[in-house]
């Protein structure tokens, strides 16, 4: 009997080992292919990747950029290829970094408008996405993290959920093997996208023409803009502690900058994200104002310019769909303000 259990155990554990050594590696296996890409995610990783040739002006932060730099205005400015990376600050800063390591070169100057949440979360909890999203535009992602994240990320999926697509990625697979090609061959089209003027901006040509009242859209889950900002992603309430502080995460996420620009030769600018609501910043010698001025102290005393004040890029009444989204005039206006500050740094020989 016993060792019919031995047997049933051994069995067991066999089966198991095999289901997560095909589990993973059909998973890395799949996000080397080019499925499930397109949008905007797709074409500004594609346009980091592919224009190494020349000096680049790159931002990377979350959605706040997206939606506050104009790209082709700092580009005209400096007669430097402009790129916003920034779309969505629910991927961590340390997936974002491991991205830019393997793209920058020692002509980049990578500015980043973080959002606070990245200067005081866990950025690991980040990591627990769906596999449907890494295999789609997470995969940007995903594809340059060191094997270890990979594994970490494949612990925290929900493998229920993760069926379905997990089946439509091996279908890529057998696609491929069997000399399948996809449609569009974005990389015969490097030249027309960027005279297409296409640097990552946010369009928001789609929500004028729809006459939408971007007063109205709100996404701010019944928070006031300094609930929004300062305590959404914290695992204790704000209250119970007098003041914010840096977290470990980010003060690992900026030694790695350090190895990055070291080993790239790439140079990197902080400053304050974008920010559109009421009362955002109504507050004086408390918990954040402290927070505020300890980053950026904490990121210069580390040897990294941080330029500007929370005030220039902050729009208490353009607020598009959340408060860290503005609308097209204050992007225009934070731009040109972001422009004079990047002046003072002396990094950009602006009589070319």
């Amino acid at each position: 009997m016993i060792e019919k259990y031995k047997k049933f155990l051994l069995v067991f554990v066999s089966l198991l080992f095999c289901a997560s050594v095909i589990y993973t590696g059909g998973f890395i296996w799949a996000n080397t292919l080019e499925n499930g890409t397109d949008g905007f995610y797709f074409t500004k990783n594609f346009l980091l990747e592919n224009t190494k040739d020349r000096p680049r002006i790159i931002f990377e932060s979350g959605s706040n950029s997206h939606h506050s730099i104009n790209s082709l205005m700092i580009e005209k400015e400096f007669k430097i290829f402009t790129l916003n990376l920034a779309e969505n600050a629910r991927y961590p800063l340390n997936a974002k970094l491991h991205r830019l390591a393997k793209n920058l070169t020692k002509d980049d100057i990578v500015i980043l408008p973080l959002e606070y949440p990245y200067y005081y979360r866990n950025d690991d909890k980040m990591y627990n996405v769906n596999f449907s999203e890494l295999v789609t535009y997470g995969k940007n992602y995903y594809n340059y993290l060191p094997i270890n994240k990979k594994i970490f990320v494949l612990s925290k999926m929900n493998i229920k959920h993760s069926i379905k697509p997990f089946l439509n990625a091996y279908k890529y697979i057998i696609y491929k093997l069997f000399g399948g090609k996809f449609t569009f061959d974005m990389k015969a089209n490097i030249r027309d996208i960027i005279a297409s003027k296409e640097r990552g901006d946010f369009n928001y040509t789609p929500w004028k023409q729809a006459g939408t009242n971007l007063a109205d859209v709100d996404d701010n889950e019944n928070l006031s803009c300094q609930g929004y900002i300062f305590q959404k992603e914290r695992e204790n309430p704000i209250e119970q502690i007098d003041r914010l502080i840096i977290i470990d995460y980010f003060k690992n996420n900026l030694e790695f900058i350090k190895k990055i620009s070291n080993q790239t030769g790439a140079k990197f600018i902080f400053t304050y994200p974008a920010l559109a609501g009421k009362n955002c910043y109504d507050f004086k010698n408390n918990k954040y104002e402290y927070f505020l001025k300890d980053i950026k102290e904490y990121v210069k005393n580390n040897g990294f310019l941080f330029i500007g004040n929370p005030f220039d890029s902050y729009f208490p009444n353009n607020m598009l769909n959340t408060y860290w989204h503005i609308d097209e005039e204050a992007r225009d206006i934070r731009t040109k303000k972001l422009i004079e500050e990047l002046k003072k740094t002396g990094l950009f020989n602006t009589n070319k």
